[in-house]
């Protein structure tokens, strides 16, 4: 998905564009939306949804692309390279009243210039505008910034204004809520930097982007306490698709639930099968407090999985044909959430947002339009890339699984994609997480997947050792 960047630090807030996976048709071609696509897309076989195709297809599969002790260096690359994951346990003791009042602001008007519709129908309006301006309160924001620290005591949202109602593009998009920022699973840090007028919204700065979360979804800790919390052994990562959270070792008093990649605190409960976690809960005061909660063993690992294809592969495929959730909406993810939850479980930090994503690891190719078809399939040929390497297109980010009788394949969280009709073009609505080959999109305006691919990366430390592909034409 595409973001806005705000704020003087350049930081992302995310503001919610036209996925360019659904771009435009050609002037005169009529666009019919909402058509189902198929169980099977077109030019996928039923074996390929399985993970064991493609791990069969690699020829070595457990090959561990970054050890353990490699991880952190990495992250730290990822960190410097994009700029756009937040250590939020080294944010100042304050910061200055444009850090929030610039972001908040830019937010507003870039909202209320865009007129979306309500979802009675009506579009926004002055009236609109002015309660959001009010409720922000930014007139209260003092020069210097006290910064607080916070937990996420249960999922939650984060919206770029700070209120539920949705907001749409189009009223045949309903399922596209532009003021869904993010959303965040119970354990995420964060700063609180500002509340709006009535106390019940917080602008908050997490790892991964900014926003206003719900202060009841916030429990107040010192940086002391967040630090402890993030660096404390042993620790277990969740690695199903959700996991849900109890409250008694019987797992029969069910509390949240948290998905793929998220790490907690943990000890052995005692009881065969069941993991204990250390959880954050919200006090009447507002106050941060810790307490034990249960998981089913088998949904979490004891550390991190070891990096290899295998791995990638295998959990990504826990998340085939999870819904789409265009910014986390309904407690589901998009594509850049698909990478991000997955590389996750391997302790390998991805930014929020596909374009920053695109960043991460070892250039493998970088294309233009003008870079031909044959030139591209060559390049994806490698067996070696499959579940380790990632592709990008304009606003959509792909998990690449290697090549079938000359036809490259991803799995990715898609919103859909177009197919000639005659002189037509129709959109398939597929809004999950699939399997598909880069042809997807031939003979339409937009063009095959393959033909829109602007970079490949394989997620693994910059070292020299495989050539890097340049591209073809006057970008060149």
């Amino acid at each position: 998905m595409k973001r806005f960047l705000a704020g003087s630090t350049g930081f992302v807030l995310v503001i919610m564009l036209v996925l360019s996976a659904c771009a435009g048709s050609k002037p005169g071609r009529e666009r019919v939306f909402h058509y189902s696509a198929p169980v099977l897309l077109p030019g996928t076989a039923w074996v390929m949804n399985t993970p064991g195709f493609w791990i069969g297809a690699h020829p070595d599969p457990d090959r561990v692309i970054i050890p353990d002790a490699g991880i952190a260096g990495f992250n730290e690359a990822i960190r410097n390279r994009t700029g756009m994951i937040q250590d939020v346990t080294a944010f100042p003791d304050t910061v200055r009243a444009s850090r929030v009042v610039g972001p908040a602001r830019g937010s507003l008007r870039f909202v209320s210039a865009r007129k979306y519709f309500c979802e009675d129908g009506l579009r926004t309006g002055d009236a609109f505008s002015h309660e959001m301006e009010t409720l922000m309160n930014l007139g209260a924001v003092p020069e210097e910034i006290p910064v607080r620290f916070g937990m996420v005591t249960g999922y939650t949202h984060q919206r770029i204004l700070p209120t539920d109602r949705e907001l749409y593009s189009s009223m045949k998009s309903t399922d596209i809520d532009r003021l869904q920022n993010s959303a965040y699973d119970i354990g995420t840090p964060l700063a609180v930097l500002h509340a709006t007028g009535d106390g019940t919204w917080l602008y908050t700065i997490t790892p991964l982007s900014e926003g206003w979360i719900k202060a009841a979804d916030i429990g107040c800790c010192t940086r002391e306490q967040m630090v402890h919390y993030l660096s404390a052994e042993p620790f277990a990562v969740t690695t199903e698709a959700k996991v849900d959270l109890f409250m008694d070792q019987d797992l029969r008093g069910h509390h949240s639930f948290a998905r793929m990649g998220c790490r907690f605190p943990s000890r052995d409960a005692g009881v065969p099968g069941v993991t204990e976690v250390l959880l954050p809960f919200r006090s009447e005061d507002g106050a941060c407090i810790f307490r034990g909660g249960f998981v089913m063993a088998s949904q979490v690992s004891r550390g991190y999985l070891p990096y290899t294809p295998r791995t990638i592969i295998l959990q990504a495929f826990k998340l085939l044909h999870s819904p789409y959730g265009w910014g986390d909406m309904h407690g589901e993810q998009d594509c850049s959430r698909f990478i991000q939850v997955v590389f996750s479980t391997v302790g390998v930090q991805f930014p929020r947002n596909s374009l920053q994503q695109a960043k991460v690891g070892r250039l493998i190719a970088g294309f233009t339009r003008q870079t031909g078809f044959e030139e591209r399939l060559d390049l994806l040929s490698d067996p070696t890339l499959g579940g380790t390497s990632i592709l990008h297109m304009s606003g959509h980010i792909m998990l690449f699984l290697g090549s079938v009788d000359g036809a490259p394949y991803a799995i990715h969280d898609m919103r859909g994609y177009s197919e000639p009709v005659g002189k037509e073009e129709r959109f398939r609505l597929v809004n999950r997480v699939v399997v598909s080959n880069l042809y997807l999109g031939q003979g339409t305006t937009s063009g095959a997947y393959l033909q829109r691919l602007l970079t490949v990366r394989a997620v693994e430390d910059s070292a020299p050792d495989r050539q890097v592909a340049s591209p073809r034409g006057p970008d060149a």
